[in-house]
């Protein structure tokens, strides 16, 4: 019995410690974005609108490269029409993830 009951309070201080640990280095909520600075969440990258289909957007960028989001990841209450050009938000850290965020400019 005594044996049960030392397992018992081992194995519910790991988990104890493993939840301490993964609430204290979850990545905090940040909304906010700031251009020109170093340690900025986002990388951005511009775009001129140049078709929309339904709640498809399709642009291309001043280097000739193209882009494609849906109406979902429009954050801005504007609504983005054909030769507008719009902000699109990146994680900085993780590429392949897609576009966050779009902004018009």
């Amino acid at each position: 019995m005594v044996k049960k009951a030392i397992i018992l309070v081992v194995l519910s201080s790991i988990l104890v410690a493993l939840l301490f640990v993964k609430v204290h280095t979850a990545d905090p909520v940040n909304n906010s974005i700031s251009k020109g600075n170093g340690s900025s969440l986002y990388i951005t990258k511009e775009y001129k609108i140049t078709n929309i289909k339904g709640n498809n957007y399709y642009g291309k960028g001043d280097n000739g490269t193209g882009i494609r989001f849906s109406s979902k990841n429009i954050v801005s209450g504007e609504k983005i029409k054909v030769h507008d050009e719009v902000l699109c938000y990146f994680e900085k850290d993780n590429l392949g993830k897609g576009i966050v965020k779009v902004e018009k400019k």
